[in-house]
Formats: C-alpha cells, sequence, structure tokens
C-alpha cells in the first residue's frame, strides 16, 4: 500500500523570522512546505530550508487564490509593514485584508485551516496588574489596527474555512533575531540602555521556536474563529529587559522620559517599550496542548544566542565610529 502524500502547507511570510522556523519544524514533522516568495533571494533561502518557493506577494493574487486551493493549510505571517514603516496602518490593514479575501477565494467551502497571525498587544491591561485572557476588553487606542485584521480574517469561517488566530507576544524573541537584535542595536549605537520611567511595567514574551510549534499544534487542534495567545513569560519587567541588554553590551542603563525617547526613537516604540501587556498561554496550553519550553528571555540575552548579538553589533558600531570623517 502507497503511504500516504504529505500535507501541503502554504505560507506567506515563510523565509522571515518566525516564518523560517515554522518551515523548518513542519518539515521535520513530514509536511511538504510551499513559501510565497518575493525574490530570487527568497527562493534560495526556501530551498535551503527544504520547501518549494512560488513567486508573488500580498498583491498577487491570483497566486494566494491558486496556491491556497492547492494547500491542506495555510499559514498567514506576511506583514505590509516589514521594509516600510512609514506606511499608514489603515493602508496595512487594507493589504493584508485584500490578500486574506484572495487566501478565503481559495479556501472556500474546503473545511481547511487557516492561521491567521496576530499580537497580544490588542488587549488591554487588567485592571488589578494580573493576566488577560483572549476574552479579555480590547484597548481602546491600540498601538495599530493589528485587531481589525484579525477580526476580518476570522470571519471567514463563515465561508467554510477552518480560520483560527494565533496572538503572539511583543516579544517574540532568539536564534539572535527579532526586536531583542533590533533594541540590542540601538543601545550599542548610542552606548546606553534605556527604559521608559521607572520600568516596572511587564510584558510578555515567547522564544521563536515555542511559538513556531505553536502554529504546528493550531494545524491539529486551534477552533474555527478563535484566537490563542501565542505567549510565555507575563512578569518580564522593561527595566529587567534594558538591563540584561545593557550587561551583554556592556554599556550604561539609565531611566528615560516617554517624550525623550518619542523624540529620539519615534511615538510607535515610545508606546511599544512603555506598553503593559501580560497575557496568560492558558487556552493554548489546555486547548491545544502546547508546551513551552525554550530558555527564557533575560536567559537569551544574558547566555544564550544574544551573546553573540552583543559582539557584532559592537564591533558594528566601532567600525562605524573608525570610519567617520573628523
Amino acid at each position: 500500500m502507497a503511504s500516504p502524500k504529505p500535507q501541503r502547507i502554504f505560507i506567506t511570510g515563510a523565509n522571515g523570522y518566525i516564518g523560517s522556523v515554522i518551515t523548518e519544524f513542519a518539515i521535520c514533522e513530514g509536511y511538504t512546505v510551499v513559501g510565497l516568495s518575493r525574490s530570487e533571494k527568497s527562493d534560495t533561502q526556501l530551498r535551503n530550508l527544504g520547501a518549494i518557493p512560488v513567486r508573488g506577494d500580498l498583491h498577487t493574487y491570483d497566486v494566494l487564490t491558486h496556491e491556497s486551493a492547492q494547500a491542506d493549510v495555510v499559514i498567514h505571517l506576511a506583514d505590509a509593514l516589514a521594509g516600510d514603516w512609514g506606511m499608514e496602518y489603515s493602508e496595512v490593514v487594507r493589504i493584508h485584508n485584500a490578500a486574506v479575501d484572495a487566501i478565503a477565494k481559495g479556501l472556500q467551502g474546503s473545511g481547511k485551516p487557516f492561521i491567521e497571525t496576530s499580537g497580544s498587544l490588542v488587549t488591554a491591561p487588567a485592571a488589578n496588574g494580573g493576566e488577560t485572557t483572549e476574552a479579555s476588553p480590547l484597548l481602546e487606542m491600540p498601538l495599530n489596527g493589528r485587531i481589525d485584521s484579525e477580526k476580518y480574517a476570522l470571519a471567514q469561517c463563515e465561508k467554510g474555512i477552518k480560520v483560527s488566530a494565533l496572538r503572539l507576544a511583543p516579544y517574540v524573541y532568539g536564534r539572535g533575531g527579532s526586536g531583542v537584535r533590533l533594541f540590542m542595536g540601538m543601545a550599542a549605537k548610542n552606548g546606553e540602555a534605556t527604559y521608559i520611567g521607572d520600568g516596572s511595567k511587564c510584558t510578555t514574551t515567547v522564544h521563536v521556536d515555542d511559538a513556531a510549534r505553536l502554529y504546528l499544534l493550531a494545524i491539529k487542534h486551534a477552533k474555527a474563529g478563535e484566537a490563542y495567545n501565542a505567549t510565555y513569560e507575563t512578569d518580564v519587567t522593561s527595566r529587567a529587559l534594558s538591563e540584561a541588554m545593557g550587561e551583554a553590551l556592556g554599556v550604561p542603563v539609565r531611566s528615560q522620559s516617554f517624550e525623550d525617547t518619542a523624540a529620539k526613537a519615534g511615538e510607535f516604540f515610545a508606546k511599544f517599550l512603555s506598553a503593559e501587556n501580560r497575557a496568560s498561554n492558558a487556552k493554548a496550553v489546555q486547548e491545544l496542548g502546547w508546551r513551552p519550553r525554550e530558555k527564557k528571555i533575560l536567559d537569551e540575552i544574558k547566555s544564550g544566542s544574544y551573546v553573540e548579538v552583543a559582539k557584532k553589533v559592537a564591533i558594528a558600531v566601532l567600525t562605524h565610529l573608525s570610519r567617520a570623517p573628523e
């Protein structure tokens, strides 16, 4: 008897920070992964992971529809904002929703899993300082319109598609990448690591490997129309993060006002760095069987993948300074 044909996953953003780990793990589990690719460089990255590249982007609706129809599962990670921080978020939402329409056209009536990517920052902090859940009240003035994208994707359930959403923690970390790397680079360039106010507000984290495993669990166990927090620690303060980065880089750490942070790094980053977010993962643990197991974020910064990052950004800053005109 012939072996069953491997399930086919179509991933937008398959060669990105999170998508590449999902692709790696999915292939190890026996899936065939098809990744949306915008360039020859992306083609090569995907082939090196063992995936099949297909040329297109969030505007090539015919490709999105065709590949979704051919797939057993669709995971949507691509973000129109990536690489264009000046774009109005209303335009990001418009591009996202048009792409979701194209994907839904290919999946309509199939009952196949479609996993949307969202963020836990859509939820307002709990009044008592405790953890929030996926059913907690939403922020009245969110950092961006990500909740609009999530709601739009989940509404596609009405078309006979098994849509669910994973709300990623503000800090997805590990493998020397993502926001931690960005903030370490900024600290190295500025010669100091800063936090806003007293730095006591807590944020939420998740290791990229644990997040990738959750996407694969969601394929099998997520319920249609439901959102799940892809979160791990909820008690890490912004001051502790800055102190860990400062220690790794060998630079001083100090408090900075919201206004000064906004003036230097922009209002979005100031709001992000001062946001309180304690999003519980209980639902994902109980319903999807998820068990985060990777190194915690402060340990990852001090003794994990970011040790090498600290060395590289320090060298980069020194090289830049040595080349600067006197």
